[in-house]
């Protein structure tokens, strides 16, 4: 039967269709009502993905209990068509188990502090509802300094980690003195690279963190609106390793050059991630930024010749001096990451997209290489390929990069290993450095 705030659930659903949050509130049997929506849940996770038919339609659909209210999360990928459906399952189910209560998107519990976006520096995380009699996130050490005269502005915990953070606010001037009483407490501070500072915001000082096995963080700065105001943020986790050259913290802002290039890349890299995510890493900012370079060289004044051949007219001069394997093995690791993204759900595939080895086993887009055939000379065929790759592909790995260096701790190799599958260390190797040759940029490794 229909439902009266059917209509007003569809379209929750499809606004927010890879975060939905739908809760029974006031269920006269609460326990029924969750186990009506896991019955649901398994309903929709039957669902098959238009795009993958042996893979189910959400990445994820689960039920949590959230302070004893049923809640079932979905991500259905931006899939907004399924909307209606995904409802009308729900309803059923739960009028199938004569369950009271109303349907509805989940209301957000009253926060435990004074939400400031400016202080919301970390990707991965969810706010805590309570916090201890310090007024601090549980995991952190008894004792932990509290700054004097702030306002608690963020309490977080890792989605999918013991990590915690937490922040604070001033208005009338820096935090000073604190770092010297995280020293006092026995905190050991280790250096940052500069390249994670210098574009969050003006006068940034960061420190890695460490203290009797634990650690991560802490960060002061000041943020850019006005009236000014200056926070205080520390991320913790209960194992850390200690920082190999611990330093003298220094209050004033970061003023030391900003490094570009390989070498630049090879640092953040290293400090960001495990070694085993190391190399691919590195390509992927390789790739972003070559990626970059092309398209400003795409966007150039419009051209009356097919489009291939301008495209084409485009990038081969900066492939010159490029060997044809060297190409490929760009076009090959594009495509392969590309390809993970979708197998995981993180991007759909695009129509006509059609990936399949060469003789050599590297991957291709038959479609484009068979219109290319049409109208370009062979030999422009694999500078095109590659430098078309780049263009698509370079933008879709900016996600998993940018959670990477938002993440409040270093990510487990696991986390990321899925990116990389099929790719060996060669082929990275060789993609990373055609890549940085590609953006002009000199090899100061």
């Amino acid at each position: 039967m229909p439902h009266p705030d059917e209509p007003s659930l569809v379209e929750y659903v499809a606004e927010n269709s890879s975060a939905t949050a739908l809760a029974v509130y006031g269920a006269s049997d609460p326990v029924a009502a969750a186990a009506a929506l896991r019955i649901a849940a398994a309903d929709i996770l039957d669902i098959r993905s238009p795009y993958e038919p042996d893979d189910p339609l959400p990445s994820w659909c689960a039920v949590l209990d959230e302070d004893g209210v049923p809640v079932l999360h979905l991500d259905m990928k931006d899939e907004i068509r399924y909307a209606a459906l995904v409802v009308r399952i729900i309803l059923d189910r739960l009028a199938e188990a004569g369950v009271g209560g109303r349907l509805s998107p989940r209301r957000p519990p009253d926060p435990v502090f004074a939400y400031d976006g400016a202080a919301d520096l970390h990707s991965g995380m969810t706010e805590l509802r309570e916090l201890d009699d310090r007024g601090l996130p549980p995991g952190f050490p008894e004792g932990f300094p509290v700054p004097e005269d702030a306002v608690l502005v963020m309490a977080q915990r890792q989605r999918d980690g013991a990590a915690e953070h937490v922040a604070w606010r001033r208005s009338e001037g820096p935090f000073t003195g604190y770092l010297d009483r995280l020293s006092d407490y026995g905190c050991m501070f280790g250096v940052v690279p500069r390249s994670l500072t210098f574009d969050r915001a003006p006068d940034m000082v960061k420190y890695t963190l460490w203290r009797a096995g634990g650690g991560g963080s802490v960060t002061l700065f000041a943020a850019k609106t006005r009236p000014r105001h200056w926070y205080a943020s520390v991320v913790w986790h209960p194992s850390a390793e200690p920082p190999p050259a611990p330093v003298r913290p220094d209050e004033r802002p970061d003023t030391r050059p900003v490094p570009s290039g390989p070498a630049a890349a090879r640092a953040v890299t290293e400090f960001l991630v495990p070694a085993p995510l190391v190399l691919g890493c590195e390509a992927l900012i390789a790739v972003t930024i070559a990626a970059d370079h092309l398209r400003d060289l795409l966007e150039k004044a419009p051209d009356r010749r097919p489009g291939p051949v301008v495209v084409a007219s485009r990038l081969a001069p900066v492939f010159e001096g490029l060997a044809e394997p060297r190409m490929s093995a760009v076009r090959h690791t594009c495509l392969t990451l590309f390809a993970n993204l979708m197998a995981t759900g993180r991007r759909g595939r695009p129509a006509g997209l059609t990936l399949v080895p060469d003789e050599d086993g590297l991957l291709h887009a038959a479609d484009v290489r068979e219109r290319a055939r049409e109208v370009l000379d062979p030999g422009v065929l694999p500078a095109f390929e590659a430098g078309l790759a780049l263009v698509k592909v370079g933008p879709e790995v900016g996600g998993p990069l940018t959670e990477i260096r938002d993440a409040p701790v270093p990510p487990p190799a696991e986390r990321y290993a899925w990116l990389f599958a099929g790719l060996e260390p060669e082929l990275l190797a060789v993609t990373r450095d055609a890549c940085w040759q590609i953006a002009g940029a000199p090899d100061d490794r």
